[in-house]
C-alpha cells in the first residue's frame, strides 16, 4: 500500500507522513486557536457587562462564601489570556502549514525554514519536558526530533538540486 501512495503522489512515503502530520496538526491548531479567540471574546464581553456585574454583586451580598461565584471573579483574567493564546495557536497553525505546502512543493527555502523552526520547537520541547514530564510532551519531542532529523538528512535528496542565483555585473 505504501508503495502504491509513492508512485500516485510521486512522493517519498515519509515526505507525504510529514505533509500529512504538519498539515493535519496545523489546521487542528488553526480551527482550536479561532475557537479560543472567538469564545473567549465573546465570554469576555458578557462577563464585563452591567447585567452580570450586578448579578455578580448581589449572589455576594446573599452569600459571600458563594464558592462558584468567588471562582468565576478570580478567572475573569484567564479571558484575556485565553484570547492571546488563541492567536498564537492561529499563528502556529498558519506556519506549519506552510511548511506541509511548501515542503510538498519541494522548496529548499522551507527546508531552511523547517529546519530553524524545528529546532526551536525542539528546544523548547526540552525545556517543557524537564519542567513538567508527560509521556504526551515525550512523544511529541520525538516526533518533532524526528521530522528534524528528516528535514536535515533525507529531505534534500527529495528536493533536487539547490538553485544558485548567479550575480552577472555589467562593467
Amino acid at each position: 500500500m505504501l508503495e502504491k501512495l509513492d508512485k500516485y503522489f510521486k512522493r517519498p512515503v515519509g515526505l507525504i507522513l510529514i505533509v500529512a502530520y504538519k498539515g493535519i496538526w496545523g489546521l487542528v491548531e488553526i480551527l482550536l486557536g479561532l475557537g479560543a479567540v472567538i469564545f473567549s471574546g465573546s465570554l469576555h464581553e458578557v462577563a464585563k457587562s452591567d447585567y452580570v456585574h450586578g448579578l455578580i454583586l448581589r449572589e455576594l451580598a446573599e452569600d459571600p462564601q458563594d464558592i462558584f461565584v468567588n471562582w468565576l471573579l478570580a478567572h475573569v483574567r484567564w479571558l484575556d489570556s485565553a484570547i492571546y493564546i488563541g492567536w498564537l495557536f492561529v499563528a502556529l497553525g498558519l506556519i506549519k502549514v506552510g511548511l506541509a505546502v511548501g515542503v510538498w512543493y519541494r522548496s529548499w527555502a522551507v527546508r531552511d525554514i523547517g529546519i530553524v523552526f524545528f529546532s526551536g520547537v525542539a528546544v523548547y520541547g526540552v525545556y517543557e519536558l524537564a519542567a513538567d514530564f508527560s509521556f504526551f510532551k515525550m512523544i511529541a519531542l520525538f516526533l518533532d526530533v524526528a521530522i528534524l532529523f528528516y528535514f536535515w538528512q533525507s529531505l534534500p535528496k527529495h528536493l533536487g538540486p539547490r538553485r544558485r542565483k548567479i550575480l552577472i555585473s555589467k562593467s
